[in-house]
Formats: structure tokens, C-alpha cells, sequence
């Protein structure tokens, strides 16, 4: 079974769909699918194997060491058994890039390039806290292909330190979503970006992120609202004085 399916034409991705739905929760209340995905491109010379339940992706697989992790830490131990057969990958490799070719080849100049209308947000992992370490997250959704180039800057100036991108999740319309983690120490008056460019798009989109500044909390608010009203009180008490003794010093 191929993926992306028909909603994306097949000339710039070729993306083989190694397991099918297995796993159907109690009394049919909600299907769950357990599936490996196997993507080859011409835009980049890495293909990636994800192995996903439902739109959660649980590990992946590095081709340059031969080697899988998870994507948490709960799964470690799993990690070894979740690709277990070189050989079987290295097949269905082959099988991806034969395709990719045989359909790039018998679509020229029939079906058109497939593109993404990629999303991109930016939001922190936790709470804002001016000069306490935070981190960065950068989610883009509706990637397509998956090819991207992710560029932080603070205050204009690209950062060396090279950021988290744990790569690609498979998503059940055919597209990806893409994290990228940035971690950072903010203050007032900073400003970061996450540019993202698609392979083979001319396009750059970015989104930026400034610290907001604090909004009073309710124990703030209701303290200024206490003084404000005891003020009230204190200002009618020296009104109500000074207008007793206006009235005693114009009898005598």
C-alpha cells in the first residue's frame, strides 16, 4: 500500500506503508493503527523508517549507523527490537527508490509537484519566566515533502548551537509535522525566529517569539484593589474631618 495515498501525487516522495491497522480498542469504541512507514526522495539522499501508533510516532530508524531509538524514553528498551530485520529494510528500500523513479519517469510533465501548505508555530515548553531556562518549540505542520531546512535566530544573528530536530512524524492524510527545540534563557527585549524552508519551494516561513510581558496575577490585583478601597476610606475620614472643623472655626 503506498502513502500518501491519492490526496498527494507521488512524484516527489515515494513513502511504502509497511504494517497495517492491527490493534481495535474494547467494543469497537476506537480503532488504533501500528504502522511502519518507509520514505525515500530525490530532494535528500537520507530516506527515514518511523514506526507509528496511530499519529504518535514510537521509533525511528537511522540509516547512516543502523540504529533505532524511541521517541520516549519509556520505550529504551524496545528500541532494538523495533526494526528487526536489516535485510527486510534494506528490500523495501530498494523497492521505495525503484518506485520513485518508475513514477517520476511515468508522470513527467502529467501530474504536478506535490507541495504542503506548511504551518509553523512557535510557543514555549513551559511557563514564562523572565531569566529562568525555557525552551523553544517550533512546530510545523503539513509538511510536504518531508525536506526541511529550520534556521533559528536571536535578534537577527543566526545561532551556532545547533537545536533538537527529531525528525518527522507520519501523519494519516499523507503529510508530516516537524519539532524543532531550541533551549534559551529569555529576557525582555529579546526576540527569536524559527525560519523553515521546504526542499524544492523558493518560500521561507517564519515566525517569531518575544517575551509578553507578565500579566498581573489575581493576588496582585486584589491587593491593589484592598489599598485602593482602604485609601477611599482613609481620604472620606479626613474629608468628613476637615468639614467639622471648617464648621466649628466659622461659628466662633
Amino acid at each position: 500500500m503506498l502513502t500518501p495515498g491519492y490526496r498527494r501525487p507521488i512524484r516527489i516522495i515515494c513513502a511504502v506503508l509497511l504494517a497495517l491497522p492491527l490493534l481495535v480498542a474494547q467494543g469497537q469504541e476506537a480503532d488504533h493503527g501500528l504502522s511502519q512507514v518507509l520514505f525515500c526522495q530525490p530532494n535528500t539522499s537520507a530516506p527515514g523508517l518511523l514506526k507509528m501508533f496511530d499519529e504518535d510516532q514510537m521509533f525511528s530508524y537511522n540509516f547512516s549507523n543502523r540504529t533505532s531509538s524511541a521517541w520516549l524514553h519509556d520505550f529504551d528498551q524496545w528500541s532494538d527490537q523495533a526494526f528487526p530485520s536489516a535485510a527486510n529494510i534494506s528490500a523495501n528500500l530498494f523497492l521505495c527508490s525503484n518506485l520513485l523513479d518508475a513514477l517520476t519517469e511515468g508522470l513527467k510533465d502529467i501530474m504536478p509537484d506535490a507541495r504542503g501548505g506548511t504551518h509553523t508555530m512557535v510557543f514555549t515548553a513551559h511557563p514564562l519566566r523572565i531569566g529562568k531556562p525555557n525552551t523553544l518549540i517550533c512546530f510545523i505542520s503539513d509538511v510536504y515533502p518531508p525536506a526541511l531546512t529550520i534556521t533559528w535566530r536571536k535578534d537577527g544573528q543566526v545561532l551556532s548551537r545547533e537545536p533538537v530536530s527529531p525528525g518527522y512524524f507520519a501523519m494519516f492524510d499523507g503529510s508530516f509535522q516537524a519539532f524543532s527545540y531550541l533551549n534559551i534563557t529569555p529576557y525582555y527585549n529579546d526576540s527569536y525566529s524559527c525560519a523553515v524552508q521546504v526542499a524544492g519551494d523558493n518560500r521561507t516561513i517564519v515566525k517569531y517569539w518575544v517575551p509578553d510581558y507578565p500579566v498581573p496575577s489575581d493576588v496582585l490585583e486584589n491587593t491593589l484593589c484592598g489599598l485602593g478601597f482602604a485609601l477611599g476610606i482613609v481620604f472620606l475620614f479626613l474629608g468628613f474631618m476637615f468639614l467639622c472643623l471648617s464648621k466649628k472655626l466659622q461659628e466662633t
